[in-house]
């Protein structure tokens, strides 16, 4: 699978501070990519691919499309929480699409 977004940390420790640390950037760029694909066909949509070094790990992060409300809405509570209230919203329109566009395909 073919990720845009590739990062590299020299330890598995810095990794885990940015999921301990709820980093702002790797949140928006799960939110980011939820939003630009909420029409794709795709079943599993690819975010970030983070390696790291001292281990020689590699941590691929998606998004199930089966999953897409479900993360939108765990990342809507995290936007609150840094306060980026347009992203919020942005959030807020894209649960709604697709909350109506699964009723319609029922």
């Amino acid at each position: 699978m073919k990720f845009k977004h590739n990062w590299e940390f020299d330890t598995e420790e810095e990794l885990i501070d940015i999921f301990n640390g709820n980093s702002k950037e790797l949140h928006n760029l799960i939110v980011d990519t939820a939003l630009l694909n909420l029409k794709t066909r795709k079943k599993t949509i690819p975010v970030v691919s983070i390696h790291t070094k001292d281990d020689d790990t590699i941590y691929d992060i998606m998004i199930d499309r089966p999953d897409m409300i479900e993360t939108l809405e765990q990342n809507l509570v995290t936007m609150e929480e840094f306060e980026d209230y347009e992203r919020c919203q942005k959030i807020v329109n894209a649960i709604n699409y697709l909350k109506l566009k699964n009723e319609k395909s029922r």
